[in-house]
């Protein structure tokens, strides 16, 4: 590794170090006060709080860590204008992107590792923290906290496999139940929908089998109640929002409801995001690197103003086209990487015409 490329990375890297720590801490801090009203409120112990709060740093990171990358390039670049480092690379002929170079690379490293971060340990935590603070710190009755694909349901002898629940038209969707008596399965039913129907759950021409002295009997009746004590108002009450969702639970959400004819931009968009967000640190990187290298005597006032601004722009276009991905007002992966690819491609556009 050569000698540039080492001082920078580990330079940067405490940088990025100090500020993550000190972003989570503030808003861990915030999150925490936010909690404590209802934890004095219904008297909930310390522990639940503490797991709340633990619980909620991967959303944490997530969010803090683009912002991170941000005061970090932003101050490491200030700080080498202010020590005359890119007026010494620039004598002895090297060009300013050899700086840039090793900050991309571990802005590109963490925007992989994030993909995955984004995609299933966020959504896991959002729902774990959730799930604590309605339970245990709030003291509500404890339910079903669940995705709406792929259910098990168990009550007494009975338990049934539902591959979806439609809450619109509020039927189940490919449904298998197995009756056990005596510890043994004493019969089986599947059927392609079930119906909410005079308080119960009917399975709609199940096909039955019943096993009596080792024999198999076939049965094909019109209806079926089924023994849960689960209604459509409970499963909506209960129901995983799609950020709570990991990735292999909201891309069979999405499948599903596609199978059944809806139209889920906004779905798609959730999904598309957290892959686009996870780059969210190199994109940055990108776009402060050529704002920020400066003639030392123009300060730092000037980089931090024509970041902040730049910052600005990126998070507002990228809300605005979010907003209208999710209203299918244009396709949800162009409105995820619209942003993305076009601030990226400026901020190459405008390091190459300051290089010459």
């Amino acid at each position: 590794m050569k000698i540039l490329t080492r001082y920078v990375l580990k330079e940067y890297s405490r940088l990025l170090a100090f500020i993550l720590l000190a972003l989570a801490s503030v808003y861990s801090l915030i999150l925490f006060f936010e909690v404590l009203d209802d934890a004095l409120e219904h008297k909930a112990p310390l522990k639940s709080v503490l797991y709340y709060l633990l619980y909620s740093q991967p959303r944490v990171i997530k969010e803090m860590l683009p912002l991170t990358f941000f005061f970090a390039t932003l101050a490491y670049l200030i700080s080498s204008n202010k020590n005359f480092e890119v007026v010494a690379l620039k004598a002895l002929g090297i060009k300013v992107y050899k700086v840039l170079v090793p900050m991309t690379i571990l802005a590109g490293v963490v925007g992989i590792t994030m993909v995955f971060w984004n995609l299933n340990l966020v959504p896991w935590g959002i729902s774990k923290s959730t799930e604590v603070r309605r339970i245990e710190i709030k003291k509500e009755r404890k339910a079903l906290h669940m995705r709406y694909t792929d259910i098990w349901v168990k009550h007494g002898d009975t338990t049934c496999f539902i591959h979806f629940f439609d809450e619109r038209k509020q039927v189940f969707r490919k449904v298998r139940c197995i009756w056990f008596q005596e510890g043994k399965i004493w019969s089986l039913a599947m059927a392609s929908r079930a119906q909410w129907k005079e308080g119960k759950w009917q399975l709609v021409n199940p096909t039955v089998l019943i096993i009596e002295e080792g024999t198999i009997k076939e049965e094909t009746p019109p209806l079926l109640p089924l023994p849960l004590d689960i209604t459509p108002q409970s499963l909506l009450e209960q129901k995983k929002e799609p950020w709570e969702m990991t990735y292999r639970e909201l891309r069979d959400y999405i499948e599903a409801m596609e199978e059944e004819g809806y139209s889920v931009p906004h779905l798609k968009e959730e999904l598309y995001q957290r892959m686009a967000m996870a780059f969210s640190p190199l994109i940055l990187v990108l776009l402060v690197f050529p704002l920020a290298v400066r003639p030392p005597r123009e300060g730092g006032w000037k980089a931090i103003l024509y970041s902040m601004a730049a910052l600005i722009i990126y998070w507002g276009a990228n809300s605005l086209l979010t907003l209208m991905g999710r209203g299918g007002w244009v396709p949800p992966l162009l409105a995820a990487l619209i942003t993305p690819l076009g601030a990226s491609g400026a901020a190459l556009w405008f390091l190459k015409k300051k290089e010459g």
